[in-house]
Parts: structure tokens; sequence; C-alpha cells
């Protein structure tokens, strides 16, 4: 049994909640040294990246424990498969990290996945920071493949591309490391849009 509801995020929502939220589920990001923007933010970004999408959040007791925004095709994208026409992108997906582990953040990407599907994309694509090792194996973990590596400007680090078939096509399995071994771009499934 669950004890959150996943929900489209309301005027009445505090940002600074949902902004500090975002710090905590990065921080273990930015403790490694990972300038990924979601752990320090302020408050006007995460308006700004809420703004461009349609963000979610589960919440219990009207305190929210994860969030996500999802995308349209971006056509000025830095990331290519961000600009297919048949792909929707996840942006700021994050859980609390009091309340990882119990299935907020799966419960999270299946309505991703059913919102992109109502909208007939084909794929759902994300990206993290290419030293986000446990959150990559999380991500392949859940069937996304690692399609790409991307220097996004004004990003200080390099990130790791991921995609998912959401057409019921027989998914292509990643040979990207699901452990803290290195990340080789060798091992990057192509992008086929």
């Amino acid at each position: 049994m669950t004890d959150f509801a996943i929900r489209r995020l309301r005027p009445g929502d505090s940002p600074d909640a949902l902004t500090q939220m975002l710090h905590r589920a990065f921080d273990d990001l930015a403790r490694q040294g990972i300038a990924c923007q979601c752990a320090h933010q302020d408050v006007a970004t995460t308006r700004g990246r809420i703004a461009r999408g349609d963000c979610f959040v589960a919440v219990t007791g009207g305190t929210i424990i994860g969030t996500l925004t999802l995308e349209q095709p971006d056509r000025a994208s830095a990331i290519a498969c961000y600009r297919d026409p048949a792909t929707a992108s996840v942006h700021q997906l994050a859980v609390d990290p009091g309340r990882q582990g119990e299935g907020v953040g799966r419960s999270l990407l299946a309505h991703a996945c059913s919102w992109a599907r109502a909208r007939r994309f084909a794929r759902l694509a994300l990206d993290t920071p290419e030293g986000a090792l446990r959150q990559v194996a999380w991500y392949v973990g859940r069937g996304f493949d690692v399609v790409d590596h991307a220097q996004v400007p004004g990003r200080g680090y390099r990130s790791v591309v991921l995609a998912m078939s959401l057409d019921g096509s027989a998914a292509r399995r990643s040979r990207y490391p699901t452990s803290t071994s290195s990340l080789m771009p060798s091992r990057v499934q192509p992008w086929a849009a």
C-alpha cells in the first residue's frame, strides 16, 4: 500500500519546498563534486524549469516527496533525442532521500510513461551527469538504454543520455554498466530516432 499520490503541481504548492527537496535529492551528486543544476538551483530556476513542461509531484500529507517535469520535443535542445518529434523528455526527476526505495520514483516514471503514451510519443528520454553511476544504473534497471553522451552548454559536466521505447516493441538492453564501474562511451547504444 502506498501512502502517496501523484498529481500535477498546483499553484498553491510551494516552489521553495520543491527546490529544497530537489537539493536534498541531488545532494549525493554535489558531495561527489558533480555540479548538477538540481543540487543548487534557486527557486527562480525551479520555476523556470517547471514552466517548460508539465510538472507532477508525489505528495503525502501535503508534503512533496518527489517530482518530475515532462516536456515536449525541443528543436533547440543541445541533446539530439530531445529534438526528435517522437520523443518526450523527463527533467528534474527526484525523490526525497528519506523516501527513496519505497516506489516513489518507479511510480513517477510509470506516470511519465502514461503521459507520453497518451500524447502518442514513441520514446521517453532523460539525461543525468556521467558521474551519476547510481542514477544511471537505476534508469537502466527500469528499461532505459544509454543512447548518447552530450556536453550541454552551460553545464560543467557531460551528460549520459538515456531513452526507452514506449511502443511495446522489445527494448534494446543496454550493455552500460549497472555497477559503479567506470563509464565507457564505447558501451553506448547509438541513438536512432
